[in-house]
């Protein structure tokens, strides 16, 4: 996902290693077709009873219900932790993201303007986004 530059943060080149090293596996949902990884959810628990959402989806995999599986999973996960909300990121140009998450009731709850820094030195916006659990 790194490769296509404009689904998540992360650009090439990645530090494989040291990422897995700090990854933290409660939490963390995949979604495997044939043994393979297509897919992947991590919630971040923070102690104040909320959780973070990151997910990325294989591109030939978009569209196929992999995405509304991992979010549904981490929603059921959350709950049965008694989170009450959970929170997100997303690029606003990701369409796509965005209307998966409001299916399951996201809300854009505000903007980051000018947030993240590309390689290339362009400043990416993010729009936060919220599901209350309660």
């Amino acid at each position: 996902m790194a490769e296509e530059r404009d689904g998540i943060a992360a650009e090439p080149p990645i530090d494989v290693e040291k990422g897995a090293a700090n990854w933290q596996l409660d939490g963390t949902l995949v979604a495997l077709v044939a043994g393979e990884v297509v897919g992947e959810v991590r919630v971040e628990q923070s102690s104040f009873g909320f959780g973070e959402i990151g997910m990325m989806v294989a591109a030939d995999w978009r569209g196929r219900g992999v995405g509304a599986a991992l979010v549904a999973a981490a929603i059921d996960w959350a709950r049965t932790r008694g989170l009450h909300k959970l929170t997100l990121s997303v690029f606003p140009h990701n369409d796509a993201a965005i209307s998966l998450y409001r299916k399951f009731g996201f809300v854009e709850e505000g903007r980051r303007s000018k947030h993240i820094r590309r390689t290339n030195g362009e400043l990416w916006d993010l729009v936060e986004m919220g599901l209350l659990l309660l």
